[in-house]
């Protein structure tokens, strides 16, 4: 099996090692998911890409929005995964972030799902690995595709984004990528 889009890269990014050898750690915030997929298309698809059909015509299509770059079919993805035993969520014991539950908000009134009032009415933090299932899919059909220089570039680039706090995050986006900031509602805050 090949890479060939951007379901298979966030797979691999959930699956990927970091500062550890321990794979498949959970990455916490679905904001912090959408920066990472932002950033990685920026600056790590380039060379990434060589030797898969992962092209940023076929990746992730992000706007400018409320709190930088956003794109809801991260989240689309993500519930895709989950309803198919690939991707699990847990609540985080890690503060909710505003950028985190107006971005919730968002991607809840533009869905196509119902997902009933009650379970989905207020945002927690959440943090998302893969399921047994999905951590034996992605070792047997994803990562072994990936080349040597491939899970260097994954591993470098998960550890250098998950060890920081999603405002410095945030900060980094706004600073490399003032195009995605124009309808920001924080960017005095974060600059």
């Amino acid at each position: 099996m090949a890479i060939t889009n951007r379901r298979d890269v966030l797979l691999l990014l959930l699956y990927t090692p970091a500062r550890t050898d321990h794979v498949n750690r959970p990455i916490v915030g679905r904001t912090r998911i959408v920066k990472m997929l932002f950033l990685f298309m920026e600056e790590a698809l380039p060379e990434f890409r060589k030797g898969t059909a992962v092209t940023k015509a076929n990746f992730y299509e992000f706007f400018p929005w409320n709190f930088g770059p956003f794109s809801s079919e991260v989240f689309d993805d993500l519930k895709f995964f989950e309803l198919r035993g690939f991707v699990e969520t847990n609540l985080s014991d890690d503060d909710t972030t505003p950028e985190s539950a107006s971005e919730w908000a968002l991607w809840m009134s533009s869905s196509q799902v119902d997902y009933g009032d009650d379970e989905y009415s207020e945002y927690q933090e959440e943090e998302f690995k893969l399921t047994n299932d999905g951590q034996q899919y992605v070792e047997e059909n994803l990562y072994k595709c990936a080349t040597k220089n491939q899970r260097k570039l994954l591993r470098e680039f998960r550890a250098r984004l998950e060890a920081v706090p999603l405002r410095a995050l945030l900060r980094y986006v706004y600073e490399n990528y003032p195009d995605q900031t124009d309808k920001s509602t924080i960017v005095n805050e974060i600059l």
